[in-house]
């Protein structure tokens, strides 16, 4: 046995793990050895986790095995808490190790001007719609995840967006066009020859329709799946309701999208098209212009759909790019990463199979552990008043061992790993992706005036400059039950919340407040004086 000191004492409490002794794994075709010289480096926020330790990428195993495992020579303490950063400078590849796909998603944000990290959430999300198809990940007791990722990234028109999203997925493309035409030989042949022929010509890995009446009827062809990916804000309108009719009250049919994520039962029954009974898996990448977002944030209802997105708006690159300065992916990247995608597709759809079916990939003992210990980093502030306290981060941070367990798994897939237990170098990256997210999300909903004191006064500032003079009470009952005020925690704190922001404002002479003769302070009148 080799006994590997865990390096993170503050972050795992200095456990000692012990580990089979490990040999170096064959690499497949000639995909480039790992190299963890770009992982994780200390100064992040937070403690570091265990580094990588060169050894094999697991082993082959059957559909939701889980041999047994040594277990680690002493309890995990709990961390302390996360220390709090003093800004989110967004840097998502230093924590992927060096490789193949680290290298493409650089070139290809290059070659189309676009950001790193959108080039690298965008490349998840693609790869996701595929992988759901034909591989899960399982939590510690065998249960099934599925690998789809929900990705909302934005950029203004006119950089680039399309050509990204029609790079990663040109590999699927191509190997579904090549399925087709070996369907549509052996079709020919057998007419040739006067036999049946019965087999169904391969379907689409991705919808052209984005409504959800739309992917519900494709459900009982694909076996459940759906993947949605545009470079058009109307994939977002028609998914959450918003190009429908019906005003500002209709109800938004996302039922089938909050399913999708973590494969939930669905049943539907319809007296004009074909219903689906069964498990749904979905993937969904949305890289549209600005709004996108809000529009996913501001139809959120309270029903954790935008809780379950990974959302980025960088900065765009627009009047800083030099089109006399062309770069391209170097061609070995470029192959792997087609090599991989088109095996990978090959297999969704040659063996569609039920998500109970699928093979699964898994966290081993230790990787289970820094995961924990990375969720109690973030509980405390969860807490009424904490950095994550408002309704959409803590669904966001509630959802976060699903991210890593499906991150590490994509990444595991993009390594020519097989199914199986998970290096631990695409467990750490996940994690230190996600604590990354966390905080950039948290900026995010501030900047976008989702949350924080500047959306709270706005929202006054905005109702009295539209509606006129108001009492609070005309206040709280038209603004307590939407964005931002429906993010306070807990609710019966909403009202609370709503008196301190408008004597704030009264405080900075923005507002005044006017009562009756009688001095009747509830029939108080509230104008715009600044």
């Amino acid at each position: 046995m080799t006994v590997l000191k865990n390096q993170c004492s503050e972050g795992l409490g200095g456990v000692v793990f012990q580990h089979p002794q490990e040999t170096e794994a064959p690499l497949a075709n000639n995909r480039k050895p790992l190299d963890d010289s770009s992982a994780y480096q200390p100064g992040d926020p937070g403690p570091d986790l265990d580094p990588y330790q060169p050894g094999d990428f697991g082993q082959d195993v059957e559909a939701n095995q889980s041999p047994e495992r040594q277990p680690p020579a002493n309890d995990p303490v709990k961390p302390l808490p996360e220390p709090e950063p003093e800004g989110c400078k967004l840097d998502l590849l230093q924590h992927l190790p060096d490789c193949s796909f680290k290298h493409y998603v650089r070139d290809v944000a290059l070659m189309c001007d676009i950001p790193q990290n959108t080039s690298l959430l965008i490349a998840l999300g693609i790869v996701s719609s595929v992988a759901s198809r034909a591989y899960c990940v399982l939590y510690p007791n065998g249960e099934q995840l599925p690998l789809g990722e929900y990705i909302a990234c934005s950029q203004p028109p006119g950089t680039g967006k399309s050509r990204m999203l029609k790079t990663y997925q040109y590999p699927i493309n191509s190997t579904l066009k090549e399925l087709f035409r070996d369907w549509k030989d052996r079709q020919q042949a057998a007419d040739a020859a006067g036999t049946d022929f019965d087999e169904p010509p391969p379907g689409a890995i991705f919808a052209t329709d984005s409504t959800p009446e739309g992917i519900d009827t494709t459900l009982a062809c694909t076996g459940g799946f759906f993947a949605l990916a545009s470079a058009e804000q109307g994939l977002v309108n028609t998914l959450m309701g918003a190009s429908y009719g019906g005003g500002e009250g209709r109800k938004n049919n996302n039922d089938l999208s909050l399913k999708g994520f973590n494969g939930e039962y669905h049943s539907s029954s319809r007296t004009t098209r074909k219903g689906y009974q069964g498990e749904v898996v979905g993937a969904i990448t949305c890289f549209a212009q600005e709004g996108a977002i809000e529009t996913i944030l501001g139809r959120n209802d309270g029903v954790g759909f935008a809780e379950r997105f990974l959302m980025l708006a960088e900065p765009n690159q627009l009047g800083q790019r030099d089109h006399t300065r062309q770069h391209y992916p170097e061609q070995y990247h470029q192959n792997v990463y087609n090599r991989i995608m088109g095996d990978l597709t090959k297999t969704a759809m040659s063996a569609p199979a039920e998500l109970d079916q699928m093979p699964g990939y898994r966290l081993s003992r230790e990787s289970w552990l820094q995961v924990y210990a990375f969720r109690n980093q973030i509980e405390p502030h969860l807490a009424d008043g904490g950095k994550y306290s408002t309704a959409t981060m803590r669904g966001t941070a509630a959802k976060v061992d699903m991210h890593i367990m499906k991150i590490a798994a994509l990444l595991a897939i993009l390594h020519d790993q097989p199914a199986g237990e998970i290096d631990p170098v695409c467990v750490t990256a996940a994690i230190h992706i996600m604590r990354d997210m966390l905080t950039y999300i948290a900026g995010l909903l501030v900047e976008l005036g989702v949350t924080g004191a500047n959306a709270f006064e706005d929202s006054i500032i905005g109702y009295i400059g539209n509606k006129g003079p108001a009492t609070r009470r005309h206040i709280k009952q038209a603004k307590r039950n939407v964005k931002p005020w429906s993010e306070t925690t807990p609710k019966t704190a909403t009202t609370g919340k709503i008196d301190e922001t408008i004597d704030g404002l009264i405080a900075k002479g923005i507002l005044a407040e006017s009562f009756d003769a009688a001095g009747n302070g509830k029939s108080g009148t509230l104008r715009l004086i600044a």
